[in-house]
C-alpha cells in the first residue's frame, strides 16, 4: 500500500492476452455442455470433473500472479483460495465417487468445497466494495426463494444427512447472494453474472442428489438422449455450468481491476 492512501502498490491492467484466453476457455466449454447426449456418461463425467478442477486451478494460478505482478487487491487473494480449495475438495470427491460409487458419495467430502467457496467471496465483497442500500423486497424474495427449496426438499426426500446438509448449504448459498447484493455485486459484468451462475449450478447439484436420485429410475430414460440418460444422468451437465461460472468470476473480478485502474 502507499502510505495514507489505502491503494494498492501494484495497479497495473490486466494484460488483453489474459482475457482473450479466459474467453478461448468459455468459448470451447459451451459445446462441451451438449456433449453429454452424444458421448458415453462415464467418458464425460470423467473429463468434466478433469476440466472442472483444471479450470479451477487455472483460475487460482492466474489470481496469483496478478496479485503478484498486476494488482494487490485483497480480492484477487481471496479468489484464488476460493478456487483453490475448491478444485482440492472436488479432486477427493471424485476420487471418493470411484471407489464407493457416485450415489454414496455426496455432502462428505463436497460440501466443503461449495462452503469454503462461498466463504472466501462472502469476505471478498465485504472488503473490496462499498455496501449499498438495497430494497427490503428483494431480501423477501431472496428469502422465500430458498424457503420453498429447503421445503420442497424435506417434503420430498425427508429428513436425512444430506437434505439437511444441503439445506445448510442453501442457507450459506443465501448469505452469499445476500452478500454480494448488499455491496453492489450486481453491478458489475459478468462477475454478477457468473456468481448468479454458480449459484444456480451448486443448487441443481443438491437437487439431483437429494431429489432427483429418488425419482430418476422411476422415470427412466429421457427420450431424444442417444445415451439413454436419466434425469440424474443428465444432470452432470452441472460440472461444465461450474466452469463457465469460474470463468465469469474470473473475467468478473480482471475487469473490476481493470476499470478501477481506469
Amino acid at each position: 500500500m502507499y502510505p495514507g492512501t489505502g491503494e494498492p502498490q501494484k495497479n497495473r491492467v490486466i494484460p488483453g492476452s489474459v482475457i482473450h484466453l479466459l474467453w478461448g476457455m468459455v468459448l470451447l466449454t459451451i459445446p462441451f455442455c451438449a456433449l453429454i447426449v452424444f458421448i458415453p456418461l462415464e467418458i464425460y463425467r470423467f473429463y468434466g470433473n478433469f476440466l472442472e478442477v483444471g479450470v479451477a486451478l487455472i483460475c487460482m494460478i492466474s489470481c496469483l500472479y496478478a496479485y503478484r505482478a498486476w494488482s494487490e487487491r485483497i480480492i484477487i487473494v481471496l479468489a484464488a483460495f476460493a478456487f483453490g480449495e475448491y478444485a482440492l475438495s472436488n479432486t477427493f470427491w471424485y476420487l471418493y465417487s470411484i471407489v464407493l460409487g457416485r450415489q454414496n458419495v455426496f455432502f462428505t467430502i463436497s460440501e466443503l468445497g461449495f462452503i469454503g467457496f462461498m466463504l472466501f467471496f462472502i469476505v471478498a465483497f465485504r472488503i473490496e466494495f462499498p455496501q449499498k442500500p438495497r430494497p427490503v423486497s428483494s431480501r423477501i424474495v431472496m428469502g422465500s426463494l430458498f424457503l420453498f427449496i429447503a421445503l420442497l426438499v424435506l417434503g420430498i426426500s425427508g429428513v436425512t444427512l444430506n437434505t439437511a446438509l444441503f439445506i445448510f448449504r442453501l442457507l450459506i448459498l443465501t448469505l452469499f447472494m445476500d452478500g454480494a447484493l448488499d455491496h453492489g455485486v450486481d453491478q458489475h459484468p459478468l462477475l454478477w453474472p457468473g456468481i448468479c451462475l454458480w449459484s444456480s449450478a451448486s443448487i441443481l447439484d443438491g437437487l439431483r442428489d437429494t431429489v432427483v436420485i429418488t425419482y430418476a429410475e422411476r422415470v427412466g430414460a429421457i427420450p431424444f438422449t442417444a445415451n439413454h440418460l436419466t434425469a440424474y444422468d443428465l444432470l452432470s451437465i452441472v460440472g461444465p455450468l461450474f466452469i463457465l461460472s469460474f470463468l465469469l468470476i474470473q473475467l468478473g473480478i480482471f475487469r473490476y481491476i481493470n476499470s478501477q485502474k481506469n
